[in-house]
């Protein structure tokens, strides 16, 4: 398969362009695997200019098919330490009219720089904006009444949209990739120079923003082009009538149909009178809900009921009439019959952001949540890392382990499940709006403390165990209180919002859904890890191709086919993948980013309890009779397991 790169080298002010046909490259993780092998970057600091940075579409970009359209990013991560990919939806719908596959940045600009990437119709054409960083972060403070990545996108518009003639988009980052180790990229849609309410989305996990500018320079892309078709080699999906007939020839049904049946949850479930992954995910988790900071493991069972029953009278049913009732709903940017992003008052409201930044923190007040979530997404978070950390902050201040005011916060948290059940609402407010002052400290890095939670969880407890040891118990770590994902001697990664022991799982790719990620079931370490892998290889596929998971159902068994008929390849799909994976891994490996056991006791009991709680009485009893010792046995089966399946090397 052929594909266009172009190579910004941000130092030397040059652009270079190539095409590649590679046996082996299929999307932009393939593509970005080969590049950062031949770099070596293993072998450097993420922050470091070589850290090449892959923007990128897949090769079904450009077909009418729905989900097609997800831009990727692929990076080294500062904070899980490996390589890893980040989704932004919709953004390739804009990107396709450049004219490339893929573009890489390069080097780092002398000064912070706005890309301009377009194509006039003729060529493609490359532009470095600089600004100075003093005027970004006072654009970030304020422009026209929005902060951070809210006003810096309006700043852009302003400043550069008259120039086109054509639809574009934006993608920037907020004062939090300066600061943080996990800025995001933000972008949404826009059309005729309009944002789009609800049409929000995030190249988020893994600190892909603070790459982005502290690697690089770069603080936003504008990209576009003339509207333009892109030409398949064999069938020709850009044509609606071949796209139907290729999915109907697999699926054996009406094409209609099977999207509709296949996207339910993520579009309108009659069943439960709701939508999107806010809407499905409440009523389905009942009181595996993670909230407090994940003390789930310590609040009896009824007492979680309860919070749950708070969560839905005040989360679920506002979010219900206010977003679903009215059909506020709409697309990422792409055109799309599944519409799943939902909105309400001005804001996109999805699970994620809204779980990390509400319940997990103590707010299960969609309207106090609002105050929280827009701080954090306006100071460009990746909202779920932001999130743990805030809920892990609300807590330490709630014991005692630091103080508001070295924090730099007003007040302390009413972190209780008691707050909870009695007075929902009004601890709901006191927390958000703590979170939000908080999300503000540590995107302008505006005391020391907050710079070093800047850091994520476990470097900063590093940090915290050697400064406030008078104030642990013996034996005790600031990162007993965190819950992340560990990988080698300082890597992390918050899990997604599932009480679901494979998000606690070392991984070489963790915080999506690159695992199993079932909430309320434990299984065997082997059969964990044969899920794992299952899910893996198909994730995998739906990054590197860029298309919207939320469209899997229908898409995993049509891949193929398309591949087939549109560019004539034959690929062993599961092959492929494991393949991949295992490059990943060794390029992990040589990082030095391996898996460890947990150092959280906070981790350790959400395993432990799991067991208990999703009714495995083997593995629960092991556990009573030995916690740390029961869960160091699981770990290293699941990883040996996980080891055998794919062989490599791959264990504790």
């Amino acid at each position: 398969m052929k594909f266009t790169v172009i190579h910004i080298k941000l130092n030397e002010n040059k652009v270079e362009s190539e095409e590649i046909e590679k046996d082996g490259i299929y999307g932009v993780i393939d593509y970005g695997l080969e590049l950062h092998e031949t770099l070596e970057t293993h072998s450097i600091d993420p922050y470091d200019p070589r850290n090449v940075v892959i923007m990128g579409m897949g090769p079904f970009a450009g077909s009418v098919l729905p989900g097609a359209h997800r831009l990727m990013f692929f990076f080294r991560s500062p904070l899980y330490g490996t390589l890893f990919p980040s989704a932004m939806g919709g953004a390739a719908y804009a990107f396709k009219n450049v004219g490339v596959d893929f573009v890489t940045f390069e080097g780092k600009a002398e000064k912070p720089v706005v890309v301009l990437l377009y194509n006039d119709g003729e060529n493609v054409r490359v532009e470095l904006h600089e600004i100075e960083l003093e005027k970004v972060i006072e654009i970030w403070r304020g422009y026209k009444g929005e902060e951070g990545v809210y006003a810096l996108t309006q700043y852009l518009i302003d400043t550069f949209g008259g120039r086109f003639d054509f639809e574009y988009r934006i993608a920037v980052v907020g004062p939090s990739a300066l600061n943080t180790n996990y800025g995001a990229i933000f972008s949404q849609a826009l059309r005729k120079g309009q944002r789009l309410v609800g049409s929000e989305d995030w190249a988020a996990r893994g600190g892909s923003g603070s790459v982005l500018l502290r690697a690089h320079n770069v603080i936003g892309i504008i990209f576009g082009g003339k509207p333009r078709k892109r030409k398949f080699p064999g069938e020709d999906i850009s044509n609606f009538r071949t796209a139907k007939g290729i999915v109907e020839g697999v699926h054996k049904k009406p094409y209609n149909e099977i999207i509709a049946e296949k996207t339910t949850k993520y579009r309108f479930n009659p069943k439960l009178n709701t939508g999107g992954t806010f809407g499905g995910n409440y009523p389905a988790e009942g009181d595996f809900v993670p909230i407090l900071n994940w003390q789930m493991p310590y609040i009896p069972k009824e007492e979680r009921i309860k919070i749950h029953e708070n969560i839905m009278k005040h989360y679920w049913e506002p979010f219900n009439e206010e977003a679903i009732k009215p059909k506020n709903w709409t697309t990422c940017g792409e055109p799309c019959p599944v519409v799943c992003k939902k909105y309400r008052n001005g804001h996109h409201v999805e699970y994620e952001p809204y779980e990390a930044n509400g319940p997990l923190s103590g707010s299960i007040s969609l309207r106090a949540s609002d105050i929280s979530v827009h701080a954090v997404d306006a100071m460009g978070f990746d909202a779920i890392e932001f999130g743990g950390t805030a809920a892990w902050v609300l807590e330490l201040i709630h014991r005692g382990l630091l103080k508001p005011e070295e924090v730099g916060l007003s007040g302390k948290p009413e972190f209780t499940k008691e707050a909870l059940i009695e007075r929902p609402v009004e601890a709901s407010e006191i927390n958000a709006r703590l979170v939000a002052e908080l999300a503000h400290r540590v995107a302008f890095g505006e005391n020391e403390i907050a710079r070093i939670i800047g850091l994520g969880k476990r470097k900063a407890s590093v940090i915290f165990d050697e400064r406030f040891k008078d104030r642990l118990k013996y034996g005790e770590s600031f990162k007993d209180y965190a819950v992340f994902t560990p990988l080698g001697e300082d890597g992390e990664m918050t899990p997604t919002m599932y009480w679901a022991i494979g998000n606690y799982i070392p991984l070489p790719i963790q915080g999506r859904y690159w695992t199993f990620y079932q909430f309320g079931v434990f299984l065997e370490p082997e059969e964990l890890a044969q899920k794992i892998i299952a899910s893996a290889l198909w994730e995998f596929w739906y990054d590197n191709v860029g298309w919207c998971r939320f469209h899997r159902g229908w898409m995993k068994p049509v891949l193929k086919a398309l591949f087939m008929d549109a560019y004539g390849q034959n690929i062993d799909m599961e092959e492929h993948a494991k393949k991949q994976i295992r490059r990943l891994i060794e390029y992990a490996r040589k990082a030095g980013y391996t898996p460890v056991f947990w150092d959280s006791m906070r981790v350790i009991d959400l395993v432990s309890a799991g067991s208990e709680e999703f009714g495995n009485e083997k593995w629960a009893e092991k556990f009573k009779a030995d916690k740390v010792g029961t869960a160091k046995e699981y770990l290293s089966k699941v990883l040996e397991a996980y080891s055998e399946i794919l062989g490599v090397e791959w264990r504790l």
